[in-house]
């Protein structure tokens, strides 16, 4: 690993969101994190792939398939 661990500022940061909601996601298990004692860090790649996940709407694909549809 030689990428740099987010603390929770910095992944509140990146996710524009207060830093008490990335606290509270990371206690319920709904964030990914390292344990390392009593302190909790994050890797942006895990946050990145866990962000991807819960994007909901269409895909990028569906839009560009349901404009190929309307043309025909």
């Amino acid at each position: 690993m030689t990428e740099r661990l987010l603390t929770a500022i910095e992944v509140a940061e990146l996710l524009s969101v207060p830093e008490s909601w990335v606290r509270e996601a990371t206690r319920n298990g709904r964030l990914p994190y390292l344990a390392l004692g009593r302190y909790r860090r994050y890797e942006r790649g895990a946050i990145e792939s866990w962000l991807a996940a819960q994007r909901g709407g269409p895909s990028v694909t569906d839009l560009h398939s349901s404009r190929i549809r309307a043309c025909d």
